[in-house]
C-alpha cells in the first residue's frame, strides 16, 4: 500500500477516535434545531408526517429530519445511539476534503492533501457536530461530494455528456433538500459548468450550445427537488419550493416592532405554511419600506457574526448547558477550535483569492460560493455555525497557503498576491474583531485552575485542590465552581463550608440541578431532614432530572426505612417517576425497569407496593445478585416480602430491581407498579 494511503487511513482513524471521544460522553441536552429536528423525526416514526410544520413558524427542507427519523429507526428509538450515522458522515467528509484537496489540480504535493484532511480531522467544530442532531453534517457530506465530482469531472478533461455531471446535479439536489441555502447558487454553478466544457468565456460565446452541460446539472438538482415541491403543491394552498425559513427570515432579522416571541406566536397561529411564509414575507417588507437604512444598519453586524467563533449551546457536547465544558477540552477548544478556525479563515481566503485573481477554475467555483456565502448571510442574518458551509472550500486553499506561502512570496505576481494578502488580512481582522475573548481568558484561566485542582484532589492534596478551585471561582464563578469546592470541603469535613458553597451554586444559576442534588445530600446527611426536603422542592427544576442526577452521582447512607415519595429519597431510586398521592398515599409509579439501594447487609425487604392500571393484575420480577422472584400485583396495597441473598459486595449499599410489562399511560409515560415504602430486615 502507498505511504499516503496509511496516512490517510491514519487521518481517518484519528478523526474517528475523536469524534468517538467526544460521543461517549453523557448524553447531552439537545440545543437550537436539534429540538425541532428530533420532534419531527419522530412524528415521522410515529406516522404523523410533517404535522409539525402545522404549528410551527416555518417549513424545514426535509431531508435530515427523514435522515434523523432513519438513525432513530437503525437505533431502535435510542438517541445516544442514532448519533452513530452521523459519525460516520463527519468521518466522510474529512475523506472529502482530502478528495476536494486533489481535484483542486494545482500540482501540490501529497502534503497538502494530508494537511487538509488532518485539520478537518481535528478541527473541534466539525469533531462537536457529529454527534450533534443538527443538518449541517449532512449538508456538508452532499455538498462536498458535489463539488468533489465537479472538480474531477473538469480535471478528466470536461466532457459533455459525462455522468459525473448528473451525479453531482443529484447530490447537489439532496443538498438543497437539507438545507436550501446553495439553490440560488445553482445559476452560479451551472455556468461555471458552461465555461470549463467550452474552455473560456469566449469560446462560450461563440459555441452556446455548451450551455447544455450546466443546464444538465441544473435539471438534474432540480429534478431531485421537484417531488417535495410537489409535495408541498398539493398539501398547500400554493406552493413552496423547498423551505421558508427565507421568509422568517425576511421579518425576524430586519428590526421587527414585535419581540421574538410575538413574532413566533403570531407566525404559529396560521396552521397552513404557505400563508405563514407570505404573511411573514408582507411584514418583514412592510418593515424595510418604512426605513430601507435597515439593510445597511445590519450588514456589520452580520458581517462579525460570519467570522465569529460563538459561543452557544452547540460549542460544546453538555448535559446541561449551564455547566462549565471539562477544563481540558476547553483548553483544547481554543486551540483546535478557536485558533484553528482563524487560521483556516486567513490562509483559506487569502489563498483561495490569490488562486481565483490568476484565473483558477476550481478556486473561481469555490471563491464564488464563498462570495455567496457572504452576501447571503450579510441581507439575511449572519450565525457562527453557518461557517460549516464553507469550510469545504476554505480547508483544502488554507493547506496550500500554510505549506506555500514562501514560494508564492517569491513570485512576482503583484496583482494576485496583493489582493489575497488583503482578502487575508480582512478576514483575519474580522476573527480578531468578532472574537469572544472575555469568554475566552476567563474560561481559560477557570479551566487552568479547575484542572490545577482536580489534579491536587486526585493527589490527596485536598487543601491545595481548595486553594485552585477558589482561584478557579476568582477568575470566573459559575456553579460548577462552586460544586467542586463544595467538594473538597465536604471531602475535607468542613460541613459549614461545604453548605455555603452549594448555596452559592445556586444562586448563581437557580435552574441547574446538580446544585441542588449534592446540597440536599449533604443536609440529609447531617439530619436537616426539612431543609433537605426543601432543597430537593425547588421551584425551577424537574424533579423527574434530581431523581436521575442523585441516583447518578450521589450514594447516600444506608438506611433501613425508606419512604418512597418523601422528599428524601433521592438517591436511592432509579427508575421511577415523581411522587404523587396515590390511593391515598405519597408514592412513585416505576417504569418498566426499576432500581433500588438498600444497605447491604439486608436480608429481608418488604415493600409496600400496589398496580394501580387498568390491565391488573401485573405480573412481575424482584431480582438481587443475579438471582429473581415473581410476584403478581392487584390494585389493592400488599406487602411483597423478598428474600435476599448474602450481600457479595463490600459496599454499604446493594441494589434490588424490579421489572414490569409497562402500561402506556395517556401522558406518554410507561407505568410499571406503585411503590410507597421499602422496608428491611438484617
Amino acid at each position: 500500500m502507498k505511504r499516503d494511503a496509511w496516512w490517510l487511513i491514519g487521518i481517518l482513524g484519528l478523526a474517528t477516535l475523536i469524534r468517538v471521544a467526544l460521543w461517549l460522553q453523557p448524553l447531552h441536552l439537545p440545543a437550537n434545531d436539534e429540538v425541532e429536528y428530533l420532534t419531527v423525526a419522530r412524528d415521522l416514526l410515529a406516522g404523523r408526517g410533517w404535522s409539525f410544520y402545522e404549528r410551527y413558524h416555518w417549513l424545514r427542507a426535509p431531508l435530515y429530519p427523514l435522515w434523523l427519523a432513519g438513525s432513530l429507526w437503525l437505533a431502535g428509538g435510542n438517541v445516544w445511539l442514532a448519533a452513530l450515522p452521523n459519525i460516520v458522515l463527519s468521518v466522510l467528509n474529512v475523506y472529502l476534503i482530502y478528495r476536494l484537496s486533489r481535484a483542486i489540480g494545482d500540482n501540490t504535493g501529497p502534503l497538502v492533501h494530508r494537511l487538509a484532511a488532518l485539520t478537518a480531522a481535528i478541527l473541534l467544530t466539525h469533531a462537536t457536530f457529529a454527534a450533534l442532531y443538527m443538518s449541517e453534517t449532512l449538508f456538508t457530506t452532499l455538498f462536498s461530494a458535489a463539488l468533489w465530482l465537479l472538480l474531477v469531472w473538469r480535471q478528466r478533461g470536461a466532457r459533455w455528456p459525462d455522468w459525473r455531471l448528473f451525479v453531482a446535479g443529484g447530490l447537489w439536489g439532496l443538498a438543497l433538500l437539507t438545507r436550501s441555502m446553495p439553490l440560488y447558487f445553482t445559476l452560479v454553478a451551472a455556468l461555471w459548468i458552461a465555461v470549463v466544457a467550452a474552455g473560456d468565456w469566449r469560446t462560450l460565446l461563440r459555441r452556446p450550445t455548451m450551455l447544455a452541460a450546466g443546464v444538465a446539472f441544473a435539471i438534474t438538482a432540480l429534478a431531485v427537488v421537484a417531488p417535495w415541491t410537489i409535495r408541498n403543491c398539493l398539501s398547500y394552498r400554493s406552493c413552496i419550493l423547498i423551505e421558508t425559513g427565507l421568509s422568517y427570515n425576511v421579518w425576524a432579522f430586519n428590526e421587527p416592532r414585535e419581540d421574538m416571541a410575538t413574532i413566533f406566536r403570531v407566525l404559529e397561529n396560521i396552521p397552513d405554511p404557505s400563508e405563514r411564509a407570505a404573511y411573514a414575507t408582507a411584514r418583514g417588507l412592510e418593515r424595510l419600506r418604512e426605513d430601507p437604512a435597515i439593510m445597511l444598519r445590519k450588514l456589520w453586524p452580520n458581517w462579525m457574526a460570519i467570522w465569529r467563533v460563538k459561543a452557544i449551546q452547540d460549542r460544546f457536547l453538555l448535559e446541561d448547558y449551564r455547566a462549565d465544558p471539562p477544563p481540558l477540552l476547553f483548553l483544547a477548544a481554543l486551540v483546535f477550535d478557536d485558533l484553528l478556525y482563524g487560521l483556516i479563515a486567513v490562509g483559506g481566503v487569502g489563498a483561495l483569492v490569490y488562486a481565483a485573481t490568476r484565473g483558477r477554475a476550481p478556486a473561481v467555483l469555490l471563491g464564488l460560493w464563498l462570495a455567496y456565502f457572504i452576501a447571503v448571510s450579510l441581507v439575511t442574518h449572519g450565525e457562527g455555525r453557518y461557517r460549516h458551509f464553507v469550510f469545504c472550500a476554505l480547508i483544502p486553499y488554507a493547506a496550500r497557503a500554510w505549506l506555500a506561502l514562501p514560494a508564492l512570496m517569491r513570485r512576482r505576481n503583484r496583482l494576485a498576491m496583493g489582493t489575497a494578502l488583503a482578502a487575508a488580512g480582512a478576514a483575519g481582522l474580522s476573527v480578531l474583531l468578532a472574537y469572544h475573548w472575555d469568554y475566552a481568558i476567563q474560561g481559560g484561566a477557570r479551566s487552568v485552575w479547575r484542572l490545577s485542582g482536580d489534579l491536587a484532589r486526585a493527589a490527596g492534596d485536598l487543601p491545595r485542590a481548595t486553594a485552585f478551585y477558589r482561584q478557579a471561582l476568582a477568575a470566573q464563578p459559575t456553579p460548577d465552581g462552586y460544586l467542586a469546592l463544595g467538594h473538597a470541603l465536604r471531602a475535607q469535613g468542613d460541613i459549614a463550608g461545604a453548605i455555603d458553597a452549594y448555596r452559592a451554586a445556586i444562586r448563581s444559576n437557580i435552574l441547574y440541578p446538580p446544585s441542588y442534588v449534592y446540597l440536599g445530600d449533604l443536609l440529609r446527611e447531617i439530619g436537616e431532614l426539612d431543609e433537605a426536603r426543601r432543597v430537593y422542592r425547588p421551584q425551577y427544576v424537574r424533579e423527574q432530572d434530581l431523581l436521575d442526577l442523585a441516583w447518578r452521582d450521589t450514594l447516600p447512607v444506608a438506611q433501613p426505612l425508606i419512604e418512597v415519595g418523601d422528599g428524601l429519597d433521592f438517591g436511592y431510586l432509579s427508575g421511577f417517576y415523581p411522587a404523587e398521592e396515590l390511593a391515598g398515599a405519597r408514592a412513585r409509579w416505576t417504569g418498566p425497569a426499576a432500581r433500588i439501594r438498600v444497605p447491604a447487609t439486608a436480608r429481608v425487604v418488604r415493600l409496600r407496593v400496589a398496580a394501580l392500571r387498568p390491565d391488573a393484575p401485573v405480573a412481575g420480577q424482584i431480582c438481587s445478585d443475579g438471582g429473581c422472584q415473581s410476584f403478581t400485583l392487584g390494585v389493592a396495597w400488599r406487602w411483597l416480602i423478598v428474600q435476599l441473598p448474602p450481600a457479595t459486595t463490600t459496599a454499604p449499599l446493594r441494589e434490588i430491581e424490579l421489572r414490569v410489562t409497562p402500561w402506556p399511560a395517556p401522558d406518554g409515560r410507561e407505568l410499571g407498579i406503585v411503590v410507597e415504602e421499602v422496608g428491611v430486615q438484617k
